[in-house]
């Protein structure tokens, strides 16, 4: 909270200070906020993106100057906390990355960094596009994430510059926040040879409930990671994902472990 030093306010009550000699007199504490990425010239492919401010009510986290995200509590962070800003959805150059707080009194502070980013990896030949399987079942959340449980049904999975989760059925901004129908999860992740391996959500703006990309993650926001042993069979058309060693993630383990079989166009 911004506080503000009453300075002589003892003397409009007609009472006498005596200031030590060379005594200072307090200054009005100015609010302020700082960017972790301050100092940056290139942004990773994957970082943590955090504000720090005392006494703010609300930070909201722009890029180009259009929100992408907002926080209401400390830790300040980008795609809540724990969470990453993954900038493979972002295009590549400069982008103004700033940080935007505002205490309880109304007063405001910003900072802003303009930093490179990078072209983002390639998806692997054989995995990009999409697949689907049949999960026989619901999937109950991970014990150490409370959660919904996600429906059985045909999911579809995608892979391009990071992988889109897509529920069965169709979206309806009426019925699919409570259902999940339609819902589709966004991830960061990274292709070895015969191995992937699953980061966090990819988040582009705050959460909303009116859109299928509407927001959300598996578990986390930052995790935890998987790995996966993937091979591709049956003239480039079935999928294999294993777990390798396990996905500490167990909810998103029990959909992605099985065969895929890749989608007609």
């Amino acid at each position: 909270m911004r506080r503000r030093m009453l300075v002589g306010s003892l003397a409009l009550l007609g009472i006498a200070v005596a200031l030590a000699p060379g005594a200072a007199t307090p200054a009005a504490q100015k609010f302020t906020v700082r960017s972790s990425l301050a100092g940056k010239k290139v942004l990773p492919h994957r970082i943590h993106w955090i504000a720090r401010s005392t006494g703010a009510s609300e930070v909201r986290f722009l890029i180009d100057g259009k929100v992408r995200w907002i926080e209401h509590s400390a830790p300040f962070s980008y795609s809540d906390d724990g969470g990453y800003l993954v900038t493979s959805w972002l295009s590549r150059g400069r982008h103004r990355f700033t940080v935007r707080a505002t205490s309880p009194t109304g007063a405001k502070a910003s900072e802003t960094v303009l930093a490179r980013v990078v072209a983002g990896p390639e998806p692997s030949a054989q995995l990009s596009g999409s697949w689907q399987r049949n999960v026989p079942s619901s999937v109950p959340p991970d014990q150490a994430f409370p959660g919904d449980s996600v429906p059985a049904g045909t999911w579809t999975i995608v892979f391009g510059r990071w992988i889109e989760s897509r529920f069965p059925g169709t979206f309806d901004p009426a019925t699919s926040p409570q259902t999940g129908a339609g819902n589709i999860l966004l991830d960061d992740y990274t292709v070895g040879p015969g191995t992937i391996t699953i980061g966090g959500a990819v988040t582009s703006h705050p959460l909303v409930d009116n859109v299928a990309e509407g927001g959300g993650w598996w578990c986390g926001p930052g995790g935890p990671r998987g790995s996966y042993s993937w091979s591709v069979s049956g003239d480039g058309n079935t999928l294999t994902l294993a777990p390798a060693p396990s996905d500490g993630c167990s909810q998103r383990g029990g959909i992605f472990t099985g065969t895929w079989t890749r989608a007609k166009p």
